[in-house]
Order: C-alpha cells, then structure tokens, then sequence
C-alpha cells in the first residue's frame, strides 16, 4: 500500500482552499492561507534533508512561544517523518538539558528572547545545529530561519514510507517525580484526536479559535487547533497570553469556540473590559486542566455564553470527555456544571478499581482510556510506559465517577500532586530540592487553594535543632534550581512533620491541617 498519503496534511487541505485564511497572527497582522502553509512546510521540510542532512525518525526541537513556525515544522516535520518535539522556554536549564540530552534532537529552533540561556544549554547538549527564530542573535547563530523561508527549493515533497505507527511529536507531560516525561505521540494519535474532536464538536470550515494555551502541550494542538486547521477553518495566534489580549481578540477577532485553563478565566472576569466585551460570536468556551470555580463559570453565563468543563490527559487523547455544549441548553450545562462531559468519539473508558475491575455506576474508581488515540509511551522510559499503559489502557491516575445520565466527574488525584495554572506539580521534585538546604531537616509539600492559580504549593518545613530559617531564604534558594510555577507560595515552619509506623510521612495529616484556606 502507498502510505504516501500520511503526513500531506498541508497539502491535501491547500488542494481544497489555497487561498482561504488559515492562521492569522494577531500581534504580527499577518495572514497565512492554506497555500502558503504548504508552501513553508515544502520549504522547510526540503532545508531539512538538502541542508541540515534531518533523516525519517530524526528529532526536530523547538523551544518558543506560540508562533507559525511550530505550524511550518509540524507540517514540515510530517512530510519527511521527522519527529516534532516541543520544550516550554520556561523550564530551568538543568531541567531543559535533561530532557535533551534524554531525546536528542538534532536541531533545536530557539525564540531570540531566551537566547543566553540556550547558549548555556549548547555548551552541555550534543546538538549540532541551532537556528534562532526571530533575527535577534547578533550573528552567534549560524543559521537564521528567514533564511529557510528563502530557501531555492519549495518543490513538493513527501516520506512514502510513513506508517501511521510512526512518531510524529513529542509532547511533554509530568511523572511521579516531577520529571517531565516525552510522550510519544504517534500519526494515528493525531489524526484520531483530531477526527474526534471534529465530530464531538461539530466543527466545520466556518469555525475559529483562538489558541490560548502554550502549544508545547497538547491541549494547544489536538483538541481545536489541528481540528479546525484539517476542517479548513481558521486559526488565531498570539506569543503573549494575556486576559486583556483575549478580550480584545474575542471582541475583534471573532471566534466561535476556545479552549483555556482556569486560571486564564478568572483573570479575565477581573479586567474592567470584560463586561464591554462582544461573546456573540462564540457557540461554547470550555476549560480544562484543573476544576474552575462557579463563581467564574457564571460570569460567563450571564453573558449568555455556554461555558463549561473538559477532560483531558496527554497520554490517553488528549480528547477524552468534554460536554458536549452544541447539543444541550446552558440551563442544562448549569445543572451539570461539576461535570467533566461524556466521552468523545473513538474514545473508551472505564472507572476501575485497584485491581483494575470495573466499578459501579455512581462508584469512584480510577479512570483508564483506550482507543485509537492514546499514546505510544513515554520516550526512552519504558518503566514508566509500563506502569501507565497495561494492555492497550492508559492509567490515569485521575479518580472518578460517572452519573446516572453518563456524565462523568473527577474526585480526586491517585497521584501525589497538584495543578497550578493548569501546569501539573509533584511534589517529590519541590521536596528534593528544599531538601538540599544546609538547615532542612525535612519538607513536604502540599496543594493549597489559590484564587487565580487554581492551586499552589505550601511547604510544611521542619527545621533542623536551633537553627533559623525564613520563607525568602528558601525562596531565594530555590530560584535557581526550578520554575517559578513549582516554587511553593506558602511556608510553614514546623518543629516535626508526622509519620505512619512504616516512617512515612503522613501527607493526608499535613494536608488536613494546612492544606485548607
């Protein structure tokens, strides 16, 4: 059989409306049409192969914000079966330069912005290549991406032995450490993500969105971006994630369904140009990642907008469960509004029990998923990868139930962590480096409830015998060491941390007595 038809996603939908808008760059005021995506994807999958020698199963990195060379090199990525991997800029060094290391790609697009970080992290990677994005690196790069662009060969090309087995992105997500983990996402995945997301949600060519998460994860893609993108709708991207951007870009831009986080929610209810902002255009907003509270989910309602939750995990779609928001009245979303949805297409789920029998109706269990969108394991970690997926199930560690009407609830995390902004947390990581501190005895940190990031980390610190120790000194130590998302906003200083019999900590104490506001 001629696979050849895999991975021609620019090329099938530019055959069909070369000249429609595809993605619009709102800071930029660029259009780009379908043809023109093909024609980049054509430009840089060929400086690919011709000049930087990229080989079928070959590593592509990019560390940036959202912008359309991450479309360029996903599409470009695509025809010549390379592999697209995604890193959040954010990232401290160390953490950067262990996934590299872990993934080595061969070459590694970087935005100018964190430039002198990405020279530190050349100097403790083995990657040959580094192409700056924006023109702002004063010559210390030698190859530049407008130069791509300008490339003598833009003629079609394609990779005929691509299987849909095959990997086409690595995506990250968090693990039981902390430790950011490559989840490899395959052609099958992606195509069926999308197909399921294009039927659940009724999307066509009219549709538009707005790409409000950051696109190294893989929510930004897989639930309306490539969705929308194969239909033949249009696509809205911005660098800056900002609530009064997004007012603006909903009043001016006009879109009819976004997907965003809790924490991006709440902000926007508190800007002043949110009450004057147009919402008509929008058939439904939903938010995922972490439980949004009512009172911001009502905000919205009483514009008249149909608000409400989604479920997702990387590993098991991400298109999982959502409400399906064309097909039922907002008063019907109010009265299920603590619901995460019903299962999207393609997808199957079970609520099971420790030992992975399934629970009753109405009965909490773990949620697992299977069906031709999960994942294919986690990259060059097949320990983890067996612990998550077990006979074609992904273990999600999530804990939930499903209603009597099918709708589904998550109760809980099985997991030790927690969610802020929409960024997963583990603990162990935090305790580990806090644990580093000269005058530590012992830590562990806790999820506290936060009002605009959903959740942040609390530290219950015992310090060692006569000594004394402040929240900024541990503050200031761990700057170096770690995100700013992962540093605990809260701090309390105590003589001992209570154990079980076995000697462990008994973080369900800790989290009774401190983890409540």
């Amino acid at each position: 059989m001629n696979n050849s038809w895999i991975g021609n996603y620019s090329y099938f939908r530019s055959r069909i409306s070369p000249t429609k808008e595809a993605i619009y760059d709102y800071e930029n005021k660029i259009s780009y049409t379908y043809g023109d995506l093909e024609n980049r994807a054509n430009l840089l999958a060929n400086y690919l192969v011709e000049v930087l020698e990229i080989d079928k199963g070959d590593r592509i990195a990019f560390c940036t914000r959202n912008c359309i060379e991450l479309f360029d090199a996903y599409y470009a990525t695509a025809k010549i079966g390379a592999i697209l991997v995604t890193y959040n800029q954010l990232l401290s060094e160390n953490e950067l330069i262990n996934m590299i290391n872990n993934e080595t790609p061969s070459v590694l697009f970087y935005e100018g912005n964190i430039e002198e970080k990405i020279i530190r992290i050349r100097e403790k990677t083995n990657i040959s290549k580094f192409i700056e994005l924006d023109g702002n690196n004063n010559g210390r790069c030698e190859y530049k991406y407008k130069d791509i662009m300008n490339y003598k060969n833009s003629d079609y090309r394609e990779c005929k032995d691509l299987d849909l087995e095959d990997i086409h992105m690595i995506i990250h997500t968090g693990g039981t450490t902390g430790i950011p983990k490559g989840a490899k996402i395959s052609h099958r995945s992606l195509l069926y993500n999308s197909l399921s997301a294009a039927m659940t949600f009724n999307l066509s060519q009219f549709d538009s969105s707005y790409i409000m998460t950051p696109m190294f994860h893989t929510a930004a893609w897989s639930v309306l971006t490539l969705p929308i993108l194969h239909m033949g709708g249009r696509i809205i991207i911005s660098k800056k994630n900002e609530p009064k951007l997004t007012l603006k870009i909903i009043n001016n831009e006009r879109p009819t369904v976004l997907l965003g986080v809790s924490t991006l929610f709440g902000m926007m209810i508190k800007e002043k140009e949110f009450d004057s902002t147009d919402y008509s255009s929008l058939r439904w907003i939903l938010s995922a990642a972490a439980p949004t509270p009512i009172s911001t989910m009502e905000k919205f309602w009483e514009k008249g907008v149909k608000f409400a939750l989604a479920y997702g995990m990387t590993e098991a779609g991400p298109c999982n469960c959502t409400t399906q928001a064309d097909c039922i009245s907002l008063d019907d979303i109010k009265k299920k509004h603590t619901a995460v949805g019903k299962p999207m297409y393609f997808t199957q789920v079970k609520v099971v029990d420790d030992i992975g029998n399934e629970v009753e109706r109405g009965q909490c269990g773990e949620l697992i998923w299977s069906g031709p969108g999960i994942y294919s394991g986690y990259w060059n970690n097949e320990k983890e990868s067996n612990k998550t997926l077990k006979d074609g199930w992904v273990y999600t560690g999530d804990i939930g139930r499903k209603d009597e009407d099918g709708y589904y609830y998550i109760v809980g995390r099985k997991k030790n962590m927690f969610i802020s902004g929409g960024e997963n947390i583990y603990p162990p990581e935090i305790e580990s480096e806090i644990q580093k501190h000269p005058l530590v005895d012992e830590v562990c940190v806790i999820g506290f409830p936060d009002e605009k990031w959903g959740e942040v980390g609390k530290a219950i610190v015992a310090v060692k015998s006569n000594e004394d120790l402040d929240e900024e000194e541990v503050i200031f130590f761990l700057k170096n060491n770690m995100s700013s998302i992962k540093i605990p906003k809260y701090y309390h200083f105590v003589d001992n941390i209570p154990k079980n019999s076995a000697g462990k900590i008994q973080r369900g104490v800790l989290q009774q007595l401190y983890g409540m506001s």
